[in-house]
Order: structure tokens, then sequence, then C-alpha cells
């Protein structure tokens, strides 16, 4: 009677309350609530919604291919997880935790795509998982939607408010989405939970300097300080900061205090090269960013900058050889990077100080 009961499609639609409690019950399995909630979950669930909806003799094929699939990927065996994955969704389309292993399986194999679409369906049946919400923002930050990545870490942060990592990955979305104002809202949030006060730090600087608000970025980087010590990996983008902020003497000492520590790091140099133009030191900024070059002959920022102290060179000495030096180092960072910004600019100084009919003559070399 119950079997030809449950034909009938308005009974159908019914059965989805038992998927929900299987997910909910594994859900809280992984977040760790207590085996007293866990067991009444599984009571109802179980008893319940197996009796009354599949009869009173429990069967669970789907659950145990799904734990099969479960061992299979943490074998790293996912080609074959994912085919037991796809028969277990195919037999029961409510099963968000199958989703979840299914996403994790094709991330694994290198099917993004399809991952997506599996974290998806698995954040949509389990509105509730703040890591169904977490697996989605991640594939999405992968594979470059910020805007959406962002939203999927502040729902997970939401359900999971001491998530520092959805947290900061809404921070970090935000940003990269250009969404300053609520990426400064998560960091702020980061910074309050207390976990891994460096790495929020580190982030709110970076977003103060996506606005060009250099001097609220440089206060963060000296309150960062204050927790890493002497850090290179903060004193360098401290000093960028000064340069940016147009504090030249300040940017100098900590940029050569970090080229000690780092003296085969060819940024630095570029760096410094800069300072020294702005200080109107030109010898020193031609010694400085030939440095740079010598550390990465690549660097393309390093030859534009090199013209430039060139083409002052040749000002200050009336020597002609320094003007062909410049359009030489020009020329050289057009063809390391010809979508550069500012090409028409670097392109008109081309012409202004080549001798050449064809001013862009060379750039294929």
């Amino acid at each position: 009677m119950l079997g030809a009961r449950a034909s009938e499609p308005h009974l159908r639609s019914e059965r989805r309350p038992v998927s929900e409690g299987k997910n909910r019950v594994i859900t809280l399995e992984r977040s760790g609530v207590g085996r007293r909630e866990i067991a009444r979950w599984k009571s109802l669930i179980l008893v319940v919604g197996y009796c009354l909806f599949l009869g009173c003799a429990p069967q669970r094929p789907q659950m145990d291919s799904y734990l099969d699939a479960v061992a299979l990927r943490e074998l790293g065996q996912n080609e074959l997880a994912v085919e037991k994955l796809n028969a277990v969704v195919a037999a029961d389309p409510d099963f968000a935790l199958a989703y979840a292993e299914l996403g994790k399986a094709h991330q694994a194999l290198g099917n993004r795509e399809k991952a997506l679409a599996a974290f998806e369906q698995a954040a949509k049946l389990a509105p509730w998982s703040a890591e169904d919400h977490r697996n989605l923002a991640k594939i999405r930050e992968v594979l470059g939607q910020y805007p959406q990545a962002a939203q999927a870490y502040a729902r997970a942060a939401e359900l999971d408010p001491k998530s520092a990592d959805a947290v900061r990955g809404a921070a970090e979305c935000y940003l990269q989405a250009g969404q300053y104002a609520k990426a400064l809202m998560y960091c702020e949030w980061a910074e309050k939970t207390g976990d891994q006060p460096k790495e929020a730090l580190a982030l709110l600087a970076r977003v103060y300097e996506a606005q060009k608000d250099y001097e609220q970025a440089i206060d963060v980087y000296r309150r960062l300080l204050a927790l890493t010590g002497d850090d290179p990996n903060v004193l360098l983008p401290l000093g960028v900061a000064y340069v940016r902020a147009g504090q030249y003497d300040r940017a100098q000492q900590v940029l050569i205090s970090v080229s000690q520590r780092r003296p085969g790091n060819g940024a630095v140099f570029r760096h410094l090269g800069y300072c020294s133009i702005k200080l109107g030191d030109v010898d020193q900024a031609v010694q400085r960013y030939q440095t740079a070059l010598d550390l990465d002959a690549n660097d393309w920022e390093a030859h534009r900058g090199l013209g430039v102290a060139c083409v002052l060179k040749a000002h200050q000495s009336g020597e002609a050889r320094w003007e062909a030096e410049a359009v030489r180092h020009w020329r050289r960072s057009l063809v390391l990077k010809p979508d550069q910004p500012k090409r028409e600019v670097l392109e008109k100084l081309i012409r202004e100080h080549s001798k050449l009919q064809n001013s862009l003559e060379g750039l294929d070399y």
C-alpha cells in the first residue's frame, strides 16, 4: 500500500526530508556537534525516515556507496570515486554530502568546472553547511570568479563566524573584485578574531594600497613590523608604500635595509633607482637600475626606469650616447612587456629621442 502511494507525484516530493536530514546528520558529524545531538538526528532520520518512506527494513545502498567513495578519494583513487559518486547522486539527487565529495574528487583530477557544479549543488542542498560554502568559495577563487567567491566566503563566515579562513577569504576576494569597502570590513573582522593577526594586517595593508591610501598602508605595515621584527617580507612593501606616498628619504632607508638582507632581490634595487631619480642623484640611479638588471635581465620596469635615468644623464652631460642607451632600454622594456601600462607614453619617448626614421624598429629582437 505504501509502495503504491509513494509512486504518486505529490508523494515523491516528500522524500526530500530524508536526504535533508541525512545531510544534516553528516554535516553535524563533520562540524563536531555533540554526540547526543547527532544521535537524536540519527534516530529521527533512520527510524522515522527510512521506515516511513522506504519501509521498515532499513536499506542504505547510497550511504554505503558514499562511504566507499570517500575512502577511495582519500586513497587518491579519484576516478573510481567519481564513478561511484555519480551513481549515488543519480539514485539520490538530494544527497548534499555526495555532491561535496564529488566536487573534491573532480578538483583533485583537475576538472574545475565539474568541481564547481558539484560544489554549487552541495551548497544549494545544504545551505546551513559552512564547509560546503567554503568549498564553493575556494573553487570560484581558483577560477578567478572573485565577486561570487567573496559572496560564498561571506556566507561561510556568517554560518561560522570563528572561521578565519572564511573571513580572510572574503576579504581577499572582495579586494580582487575591487570592492574595497567590503574588503576593509572583512579585514577588520579578521583582525578582531585575533587568529593569525600577521595575515590579517598584511591583507589590510594591501587593501589600503589598492585604494591608494598609502599613509594608512604605511601605518598598518609598521604595526605588522611590531609583530614580525625587521622581516624583509614586510620591510619591502613598507618601502614601496613610502615610495608611492612620495616619502623618498624614508623609502630609501627602508629599502637599503632590505637590500642588505636580500642582496639578490633585483626589485629592491629597481625601487632604489627610482628613489635616486626623485632625490636628484642620477649617477646613483643608473648604478642601481643596472644592478637590478644584473640580477634580472628581464625586468621590464628596470629597463624602463634605466631609460629615464639615461635621458637625465644625457641632459646633464650633453653626451648623445646616453640618449641612445635610453632608447635601447625603452625598446627592450616594450619587447619584454608589450601591454605594459603607459605604453603610449613610452612609444612617444622613443620617437622623440630616436634618430631612426622608424622609431619602433628593432622591437622584435
